[in-house]
């Protein structure tokens, strides 16, 4: 059962309906807000994740400036990774490079000792710093900056939900193969069919990973967690079914053993795999931009809430258009209980801050078709 004191995006994330739609949006703190350069300047992307201050300040940076329904904790899918001793960097316009790469069982015991509380604990102090500020500011003593017009907007619109999240280990051990991102996986598919017996045990230690890694998440002070399994759209329904689904369902499952919080399921590129989303059943799915309204009310039931899903990249048009769009994916998914305004994929990070305006604009001021 939901608490009374439960925030508008849990309850929607619970399938209820609420007075109005909750909205936040994937990488919703990043390089297209001016404030976060100017935190980021001279530290890099792994300094900054690790950094508590500043972490928990680029997390609050959303919301001091546009009120939004969920606050997610700054980080990466990669954390746990690196906090089980995996040695990785970032590079600008490259991504992820991972120094160790998985090739041979002999590899597989580079991921035995993780234990979230000693390897990664700046984790825990960002939840429970920004599990702090948002009690504050639900109690009126926050130190929150915000302008009048900014502060009355969050006393209409109530606590905003602090959000937890993990990559999939699918997505954890393409990363693992492959050193890095990749665009066609080549690497990956020639692991996941040449040798499947190591995948699957691959994918049962990141499961396992994952689990101690989103119920540390929630002791901290998480109210909802999102696991991104950002590449399991490159696989075929088959596929997926064999090689990524048991993984994010048993993590599904072994956090609901703890803990009773929503969890979502996104998987990019995933249109073509919602009957295997749907049979995780995680409390929520996040659709990419690729799913229409129709299409996913007629598949996904009622008990499942849905997230999603403007193209990111219509925030590059014109603001009209913008408008639009928004008003596109309200007009279809808005009468469903349980639905929350999000984009299909992450923010990219030249969108025009005006447009994001927009779109937060025409959320808040929908009625209703």
């Amino acid at each position: 059962m939901t608490s009374p004191q439960a925030s508008l995006l849990e309850r929607a994330l619970r399938g209820e309906k609420t007075a109005r739609i909750p909205v936040w949006y994937m990488r919703q703190a990043g390089r297209y807000l001016p404030e976060y350069n100017e935190i980021r300047r001279g530290l890099s992307f792994t300094e900054l994740c690790a950094d508590v201050d500043r972490a928990v300040r680029v997390s609050l940076q959303p919301y001091e400036r546009f009120g939004t329904d969920g606050v997610i904790m700054f980080s990466d899918i990669l954390t746990p990774l690196a906090g089980a001793g995996i040695p990785l960097h970032f590079e600008e316009k490259r991504g992820p490079i991972l120094e160790r790469t998985i090739e041979t069982e002999s590899d597989l015991s580079l991921l035995d000792r993780f234990d979230p509380k000693r390897d990664v604990p700046f984790v825990g102090a960002i939840l429970n710093r920004l599990r702090t500020a948002l009690d504050q500011l639900a109690n009126g003593s926050s130190e929150v900056r915000s302008t009048p017009v900014q502060a009355e907007l969050f006393a209409k619109r109530g606590r905003p939900a602090l959000l937890g999240f993990a990559g999939a280990p699918f997505t954890l051990a393409s990363y693992l193969i492959e050193g890095g991102t990749s665009k066609k996986f080549e690497k990956t598919k020639a692991f996941v069919f040449g040798k499947s017996e190591l995948f699957l045990r691959l994918s049962d230690r990141l499961a396992d990973l994952t689990i101690d890694y989103l119920c540390f998440q929630l002791e901290s002070g998480a109210d909802a967690v999102q696991i991104f399994d950002s590449w399991g759209g490159v696989l075929a329904p088959h596929a997926y079914r064999e090689f990524s689904a048991p993984f994010t369902q048993r993590i599904i499952a072994g956090v609901r053993k703890r803990f009773d919080r929503p969890i979502i399921l996104f998987t990019g590129n995933g249109a073509h795999l919602l009957p295997e989303m749907i049979a995780q059943r995680p409390d929520a799915i996040s659709l990419d931009w690729r799913v229409s309204a129709a299409e996913a009310l007629r598949v996904v039931p009622d008990y499942i809430a849905l997230q999603g899903n403007l193209d990111p990249l219509i925030l590059y048009g014109a603001a009209k258009r913008t408008a639009e769009e928004t008003r596109h994916i309200l007009t279809g998914f808005g009468e469903r209980p349980g639905y929350v305004f999000n984009l299909g994929h992450g923010i990219h990070p030249q969108t025009p801050i005006e447009n994001v305006e927009t779109m937060l604009a025409e959320v808040r001021s929908f009625r209703g078709p």
